[in-house]
């Protein structure tokens, strides 16, 4: 701490970092793997959906290139007709 005075009504601020209990780690241990659970969950679920939407994203470009074969197609017809 300064050297500088406080008045008795006031709690100094620690300046050094105080060494927790046992009993405060242990709770800080049981909080943190409880977080690391709950990360490790959201991400099988990101991942899940990121698979979902690879897939619906497969099928669109597989549909996409037909429609666009098609397209080309009636285009070459017209073409035709048009001559």
């Amino acid at each position: 701490m300064s050297d500088k005075k406080v008045p008795n009504n006031v709690i100094p601020f620690p300046i050094k970092r105080t060494r927790v209990g046992k009993k405060y780690r242990q709770e800080e241990i049981g909080r943190i793997n409880e977080l690391l659970r709950l990360c490790d969950e959201d991400m099988k679920t990101i991942l899940e959906q990121i698979d979902q939407l690879q897939l619906e994203l497969t099928s669109l470009t597989i549909e996409y290139e037909k429609l666009t074969d098609r397209l080309l197609e009636l285009f070459k017809i017209e073409e035709n007709e048009n001559d």
